[in-house]
């Protein structure tokens, strides 16, 4: 179950590919995807890596750099199921939020939403982290995940939450009309997290149009189903990821994002045999292999997305984690 999606998720490609001229049954089969039933989706289930690798294809195959996006458009919040309802019972946004952050693992173990107070403690950072290792091509369903988040809290905050930026992991091509259309607001591209930041305020706004109907049931099943919850480790690193390209990754800053003093942090760390310095490391050394896999960063760019202020000092570290040259291991990576 780790690395599978609910089918609920394959909303509305069939009409979306059938307009490009494709053939759905077609193209699902060439993406290892068989025998789904478009009329019975709440209860099947397919592999995360494969509903990532035919968003990709489609995306290749129609000449479309943003066909997540025009998928995210054809779906809305009930693929959740369960989880949709209980979070648009909700009282206010941050409530809605906090079910989704907590459930989310029940529509695919393979997603998590992380909530991180930015450095200015005005705004929230809304994070999305695909956990499959290795990481497949993302692109496609990172931005139909967001953009379908947009449109979620868009929709329950009744147009009053507005996104002030859009973090994503990749380049965006030179036509970026509809992503500027979609998001309406300021796209940052080439991330280590991808999410949306919103105003702290907004997470108080209360839901226009709560959900009644059914919310006994959906509360009762969520009921008998465990909360996500993240080892510490895994917090610090998923806290770790947006705030190095922005020099903010300290053990005061990710501590004080835990609501921990750096002492009670160091402590905590201890505990599962880790520390900050080794888990800022290992998050380096991650994302490097990653970057590293793909031209279209460039060493520079590598270099301060890891939150280096020389290109020098990634040279050394990449030698250290490696054993070569950077540039020597991304011929290694493409190669291989």
């Amino acid at each position: 179950m780790s690395s599978l999606i609910r089918a609920t998720s394959l909303q509305g490609i069939d009409t979306l590919i059938s307009e490009f001229g494709g053939d759905p049954h077609e193209i699902m089969q060439n993406c290892n995807i068989n025998n789904v039933d478009f009329k019975n989706l709440d209860n099947q289930y397919l592999p995360y890596r494969d509903y990532a690798g035919l968003l990709e294809y489609c995306a290749f195959k129609f000449n479309c750099s943003s066909f997540g996006l025009k998928l995210a458009s054809r779906q809305n919040f009930d693929i959740l199921g369960h989880v949709a309802i209980a979070a648009k019972s909700s009282t206010n946004l941050g409530d809605a939020l906090t079910w989704v952050i907590k459930y989310l693992h029940l529509h695919s173990p393979a997603l998590s939403l992380n909530s991180h107070p930015l450095e200015n403690d005005k705004s929230v950072f809304l994070s999305f982290e695909i956990n499959l290792k290795p990481l497949p091509h993302i692109s496609q369903v990172i931005e139909l995940t967001i953009g379908l988040a947009l449109a979620v809290i868009k929709k329950l905050s009744n147009n009053r939450c507005k996104p002030i930026n859009i973090f994503l992991p990749k380049k965006l091509s030179t036509n970026t009309r509809a992503y500027n259309t979609y998001f309406g607001c300021n796209i940052i591209e080439h991330r280590n997290s991808a999410g949306i930041v919103i105003s702290k305020s907004d997470l108080t706004l209360e839901l226009d149009h709560p959900e009644l109907n059914k919310v006994k049931a959906a509360l009762s099943f969520l009921a008998n189903n465990k909360e996500h919850t993240q080892p510490l480790p895994n917090q610090v690193s998923a806290l770790i990821r947006p705030m190095l390209p922005i020099y903010q990754c300290s053990n005061q800053t990710i501590s004080a994002a835990l609501g921990m003093h750096p002492r009670t942090l160091h402590r905590e760390l201890i505990k599962h045999n880790t520390s900050f310095i080794k888990l800022k490391d290992a998050t380096r050394r991650a994302l490097a292999d990653h970057y590293l896999a793909q031209n279209q960063f460039t060493i520079s760019t590598i270099s301060e997305l890891l939150g280096y202020q020389e290109q020098a000092t990634l040279s050394v570290n990449v030698k250290r984690w490696f054993g070569c040259s950077p540039r020597a291991y991304r011929t290694k990576k493409m190669l291989n």
